[in-house]
């Protein structure tokens, strides 16, 4: 039964979108992936059923309905890797663009439909073959998905141990907004001046005269933002939930748990804030999304999984001249970044104390901004993390990264203009990279030819209200800086850490190493 029905209609239509899940699970929640999954499906069936009343043939109606989805579910990596070749023999403007692959894709339709209509046999033995390579295909895919919930199902519960302390209970009178601004990948002066040549003082220097305490000589604690900012906002390092996941753990999710269960939140709570933090760090194992207000940017109504599925479809060659669905990836990006800045702006309106999670995927890559704001393309297929290999050239890197560093520098400048200007309660503002660039992180995948001063060396700048800085020091890594806080504003007995900076490769973030000693 299995050989005469066409069950690769089913396989190939589910592949693309099980297959982008696989490549991508450990920043992907399966719920986004059902919707999509369902749909693609259930359109398939539908055209399969209707294919039948013209062919008369369940495997006539399937092989075409193969065909189908998936040329519509291709024209993504068609459009990445073929728009730019020249068509032979036609002047050079003349590219392979969305019109060439919809009449090419038609003309394939046609041909297959009336092959399939002549053919006498009943075609099982291309049923059978084409129901083998659909199943393998699909398999791979699945057998990805399913080891990787295995290994991550077998680590029991990652517990979070908290540190006892007393004094945080009291309702404090008066409760400032807390402003937690995370520019990721902001790296500190001292790197952008030896690693780039670029002098990032005039920005620093309107810190200091804003009131703000640098710490230059700051660094953060991991190098990787699903362990940085959970770290930070529990204040400790993470060696309890390492413990019971194992270092050879491979799934980001539990570090999702521990993010929203944070202790500073948990605090802040109790002393009556209200919280509210954004979708601008693109993935959601780092979004705060427990806050009391997440905050979708408008007309995104798509996860990055789906927007991306969308933009692998046929839908984007109508998108491409009036976006029908969503926008590009690019825009996609820019879009969430502003808009989180649009809205912090408007937090010193609120009667209520707030915690902002600011937490925005710039400056690190993609370069989707010049200088002054202006969108420009990044020069290669859209991704969050270019990596760099000993022998590649990073002069794009380093150009890319300065000129959005510079972008985010004036945002910067003007929000802070405005929530200094606007709050009727002095604000607590700390402003911080999660880590640092990374123009000479060669190794993704070990610990050797790495540069790990570049990647841990932060810029971290407070604003307090009163503007005594005498529990801050120039060393301080993110760690401590809610410690600080807790101790200061909310009679916290908070014991400060030992500021230290772990590395972890990209496959295994929970196998530490200890590298302060090589960056001090």
């Amino acid at each position: 039964m299995f050989k005469n029905k066409p069950w690769h209609s089913i396989f190939f239509a589910a592949f693309p979108p099980v297959f982008l899940y696989s490549q991508n699970i450990e920043i992907v929640r399966f719920a986004d992936v059902v919707t999509p999954l369902l749909f693609i499906l259930g359109v398939t069936i539908v055209l399969t059923v209707l294919l039948k009343f013209f062919f008369k043939s369940w495997v006539k109606a399937g092989v075409l309905t193969s065909l189908i989805m998936l040329l519509a579910l291709s024209f993504g990596p068609y459009y990445e890797h073929c728009y730019s070749w020249e068509i032979p023999f036609y002047p050079k403007n003349i590219r392979w663009d969305h019109n060439f692959y919809k009449w090419s894709s038609l003309a394939l339709i046609t041909l297959t439909s009336w092959r399939l209509f002549k053919a006498k046999g009943k075609l099982f033995k291309l049923n059978s073959l084409l129901n083998f390579v659909s199943f393998l295909l699909l398999a791979f895919s699945v057998y990805g998905i399913v080891d990787f919930a295995r290994k991550a199902n077998n680590t029991g519960e990652a517990t979070f141990t908290q540190e006892e302390q007393t004094g945080d209970t009291k309702i404090q009178e008066v409760r400032p907004t807390i402003y937690y601004l995370v520019m990721d990948a902001y790296t500190s002066n001292g790197v952008l001046k030896e690693y780039f040549d670029f002098d990032n003082s005039e920005f620093t220097d309107y810190l200091k005269n804003k009131g703000f305490y640098v710490a230059d000589s700051a660094i953060s604690n991991y190098g990787q933002t699903v362990l940085s900012i959970p770290s930070a906002l529990n204040m400790s390092y993470l060696d309890s939930v390492i413990d019971v996941l194992g270092e050879d753990h491979k799934s980001r999710w539990p570090m999702a748990d521990v993010l929203n269960n944070n202790r500073v939140l948990n605090i802040l709570r109790g002393q009556g804030y209200k919280s509210i933090s954004f979708d601008a760090s693109m993935f959601e194992v780092v979004y705060l999304k427990d806050a009391d207000v997440f905050h979708q940017t408008p007309g995104t109504k798509f996860s990055l999984y789906q927007n991306e599925l969308i933009n692998m479809s046929v839908i984007r060659a109508f998108n491409r001249r009036k976006p029908i669905v969503t926008d590009s990836p690019e825009d996609f990006h820019r879009r969430k970044i502003l808009e989180a800045f649009r809205v912090m702006e408007t937090i010193p309106e609120k009667n209520t104390p707030y915690y902002v999670h600011g937490h925005v995927l710039a400056p690190h890559q993609p370069f989707l901004f010049d200088k002054d704001g202006s969108p420009v393309q990044p020069g290669h297929n859209y991704n969050i993390w270019l990596p760099l290999d000993s022998n590649t050239d990073n002069s794009y890197y380093k150009r890319g990264y300065i000129e959005q560093l510079q972008f985010v520098n004036k945002k910067l400048i003007h929000l802070i203009d405005k929530i200094i200007a606007d709050s009727e309660v002095p604000p607590i503002i700390i402003l911080q990279g999660d880590h640092g660039s990374c123009s000479e992180l060669r190794n993704h995948h070990g610990y050797e030819n790495n540069d790990f001063k570049e990647r841990f060396s932060i810029i971290n700048a407070y604003y307090f209200p009163d503007q005594d800085y005498s529990m801050l020091y120039d060393t301080i890594s993110p760690i401590n800086s809610f410690k600080v806080v807790m101790n200061k504003y909310f009679d916290g007995n908070y014991k400060l850490e030992p500021d230290r900076a772990y590395y972890s490769d990209w496959d295994y973030p929970y196998r530490l190493f200890d590298v302060t000693d090589s960056i001090r």
